[in-house]
Parts: structure tokens; C-alpha cells; sequence
């Protein structure tokens, strides 16, 4: 979790100094560095979950820890943006089987009523990477180099695969003869990538090019198709009754819209300063810093609350703050600004609601899941949330598009006030929708619809 927080918030710090260094690319194609690692860990992960439940938690948890490391290298010796962009894929199809057979690996060892408190510190751990990650990521832009940005992870991955090897077991391995579904793995890809590349790249090749409209049709088709092998496949990647639990549907909704509006924002917050108030990449980490800590700070009290008092308040108290942070941002980010008036109070009011929306959500989202599903529903939500954090991203790409860099202003003040539109809808949805005495979760050892 650390090391993917890490490496997803740490190419954010980058972006600027990739965009200068590889000039001829442009920003769209430089913001496939975050894009198309969002979209492969999107594109794999239900596959993965699927794979962690058949072939063993443990077993599948490994092996993304090596795709990861060897990503990861390969990002920081990668000659061009293209090979950049070809090796975070790689980077993130480790991270597509880390997520959700991690959390699978240790929930179940531990009882139901501990459950959120787990989840959030599982997921604080995510926190303290992103939170980490600006100063260290800055850092090392300083006095080395982009590349050492992506090189870090290597040893840390190294010294996690030796240490899980000795202390993780493999947990239930359910028993399914039935094949997995690899023509739906093959439709989602197609679905989400082709959604992706037609949001970032629509303006830049222009909306009735015939590239555009032969990858929406493409993209529209290959997700009917998910959903008809979702619904008819023995073994789906996507088990669609999962949809019908109304806390897992109204949390990951909710999830997935508050993920979309922080990434999209937090791509441009960095682009914001450099440009604006003319700050060095050390400034830049160090300014980004204080709402994650924020979040490190508040992550585990969230989860003994929710424990306490259960999801429902908890939920929609975070996503509010984070929506009035952001809202906060998008009013008082002006070139006559100060950090300490402007960018100080929405980025702690961020990052507090982030800690009373991140773990808990996760939590509240399996509570109804049989045990014997964690590895797939887990999956599930992180897919939702990362496929709407992708396509924030594309969507502020998409939306800067060809704006020379130092006349961006409006383009940023225009991204920042739909994802605070966006944002809103969350705390909106989960009081109106979430269920207030949500039903107990199944046993693991209970039958199944799949």
C-alpha cells in the first residue's frame, strides 16, 4: 500500500520537470505517465482478485511485488516518455495484484468487530506513502533526477516480497473448476483504455477524428460486451450480484467520485504553483506535505469511530470536508495568493476528510461481502475508484490540452470547479442512499451466488 501510494502521488511531483524534459511530447501525452499507470491497475485488478481467490492470496501477492520491482526499474532507465509510459504498465499490473490480495491476506486474521480499524490502518499506509512522497519525491528531483523518483520503490519492493515470503500465509483457496472469464478481462481493458485515451486525447486530435470515433465505438462495444460476460460467465470477473448489496453499490459510487475530483485536482495542483507562484520542486513537495499528514494523523481514530459508531456519519462527514477543501482551493488559488491563506486550509480540510472517507469506505464497502469473495469484491471497489481516479486525470489533461504553459490559469480554475461538482455528488449520495443499519456480513463458509 505504501509503496503504491508512493509511486502514484510521486509522478504527480514529477510531471513539471517531465514535461520540460521531454518538451516535444506535450502534456498530454506526458500525463499518460499517470494515466496509464491508473488505467492498468484498473484494467488487472478484478483479474487479479479473481486469481488471488483460485490461486492463493499469498501466492498471487508475490508475484505482483516482482512485477512491481522490475516496473519500477525499468520506469527509472527508461530512455523515452514512450518507454516511461510502457513501464509504469508494467509497474502497475504489480500494483493491480498487490491491492486487493493484500487486504484479503491479513482481514480475515483478524475478527469482524476489528475490521475497520484494520482497514484503516491497511490503508494508512497508502496514506503515509502519499504523504511521503511529495518531500522524498522532491528531494530527489533536487539533487538527482526524475529517474530516482521511480528507482526508489526498487529496494523497498525487494525488502517487502523477502519479508512476506517468511511471515504471510495463503489464506482460503476457493475451490472453482470453472475457467476464468479472459474474454471479459480483454472486453474491460479495451473499455476503460479506449474511455481513457479518447477523454485525453479528443481535444488534442479533435473530437470527429477518425481515430477518436473508431475508439469510442470500440470502447462502448468491448463494455456491453463486460457486462453480457459479466451477467452469463460462469466465473465473472465482476460478480454482478455484488452490485445489488446497496452499502458495497452507494460506498463504491461514492468512493470512485471522491477519487475521481482528489486526482484530478492533485494533477494540477503541482502544475499550479510552478507555473503561478513560480515554485521550485522543493517547495512544491513541501507545500503538498500537510494534508496527507493530515490524513496519517486522523486514519487510525476514523477507523476505531467507525468501529464505534459504525460507517453511516462517518462517510458523510468526510467526503463533505474533502469537497469544501476542494471547493476551498478552486475559490482562492490566484496569483496574488499566499500558501498560508490559500493552499494551507484546503489541503488539511482535504486530507482530514480523506481520513474519514478512505479507510472506512473500503470497510464499509466489504462488511456485507462473504469471506471467501474479499479478494474479488476488494478488487471491485479499488477497480471503480481507479478508473474514475484515470479518468480525472485524462478528463484536467483534456481540459488544459494545448495551452502553453504560463496562460493555464483559467484552464485550471475551470478543472478545479468540476471536480468540486463532481465531489459534491459523494456525501449527497451516501446521505440519501447509504443504509443506516446496514445487514451483517455473510459467513465465509456461507453458499454463494458465485
Amino acid at each position: 500500500m505504501l509503496l503504491a501510494a508512493f509511486v502514484g502521488t510521486a509522478s504527480n511531483i514529477a510531471i513539471p520537470i517531465l514535461e520540460e524534459e521531454f518538451a516535444g511530447a506535450g502534456l498530454a501525452t506526458v500525463s499518460w505517465v499517470i494515466s496509464a499507470f491508473n488505467v492498468a491497475q484498473v484494467t488487472f485488478m478484478l483479474l487479479a482478485g479473481r486469481l488471488a481467490d483460485r490461486l492463493g492470496r499469498r501466492r498471487v501477492f508475490l508475484s505482483g511485488l516482482l512485477v512491481f520491482a522490475v516496473g519500477a526499474a525499468l520506469s527509472g532507465i527508461a530512455p523515452t516518455i514512450e518507454l516511461v509510459i510502457a513501464a509504469r504498465i508494467g509497474q502497475a499490473i504489480g500494483v493491480s495484484a498487490m491491492l486487493p490480495s493484500s487486504l484479503a491476506c491479513v482481514l480475515p486474521a483478524f475478527p469482524r468487530e476489528r475490521h475497520a480499524t484494520i482497514v484503516s490502518l491497511w490503508s494508512s499506509m497508502g496514506v503515509l506513502g502519499a504523504a511521503a512522497a511529495p518531500t522524498i519525491a522532491a528531494g530527489l528531483l533536487q539533487v538527482s533526477g526524475w529517474r530516482a523518483v521511480f528507482l526508489a520503490a526498487v529496494p523497498i519492493a525487494l525488502v517487502a516480497y523477502a519479508a512476506g515470503r517468511r511471515v504471510l500465509d495463503e489464506g482460503v483457496v476457493v475451490a472453482n473448476p470453472a475457467p476464468i472469464d479472459l474474454w471479459g478481462a480483454a472486453a474491460g481493458t479495451a473499455a476503460i483504455g479506449g474511455l481513457t485515451l479518447v477523454t485525453v486525447q479528443g481535444r488534442v486530435w479533435g473530437w470527429l477524428d477518425p481515430r477518436i470515433v473508431a475508439t469510442t465505438v470500440v470502447a462502448v462495444a468491448s463494455l456491453l460486451l463486460f457486462v453480457h460476460r459479466s451477467r452469463t460467465h460462469p466465473e465473472p470477473l465482476l460478480d454482478l450480484e455484488i452490485l445489488r448489496v446497496r452499502s458495497f453499490s452507494v460506498v463504491t459510487t461514492a468512493g470512485a467520485l471522491v477519487s475521481m475530483s482528489t486526482s484530478a485536482t492533485w494533477f494540477l495542483y503541482p502544475l499550479f504553483v510552478v507555473e503561478v507562484w513560480d515554485y521550485s520542486v522543493l517547495q512544491v513537495g513541501l507545500a503538498m506535505t500537510p494534508g496527507p499528514v493530515a490524513l496519517i494523523v486522523l486514519a487510525p481514530i476514523a477507523g476505531r469511530l467507525a468501529d464505534r459508531y459504525g460507517y453511516r456519519h462517518l462517510l458523510i462527514v468526510g467526503a463533505t470536508l474533502a469537497t469544501i477543501g476542494t471547493a476551498w482551493m478552486a475559490w482562492r488559488l490566484l496569483p496574488g495568493e499566499i500558501y498560508l491563506r490559500a493552499f494551507l486550509p484546503g489541503t488539511l480540510a482535504i486530507g482530514s476528510g480523506m481520513a474519514f472517507m478512505l479507510g472506512p469506505a473500503n470497510a464499509a464497502a466489504l462488511q456485507e461481502v462473504p469471506g471467501d469473495q474479499l479478494a474479488s469484491a476488494n478488487a471491485a471497489y479499488n477497480t471503480a475508484r481507479m478508473s474514475a481516479a484515470a479518468l480525472g486525470v485524462a478528463l484536467m489533461a483534456a481540459i488544459i490540452g494545448d495551452t502553453p504553459v504560463g496562460s493555464r490559469l483559467d484552464a485550471f480554475r475551470t478543472g478545479w470547479w468540476t471536480m468540486v461538482a463532481v465531489m459534491a455528488i459523494g456525501p449527497i449520495l451516501l446521505a440519501l442512499r447509504y443504509p443506516r443499519a446496514p445487514s451483517k456480513r455473510p459467513d465465509a463458509t456461507a453458499p454463494t451466488s458465485a
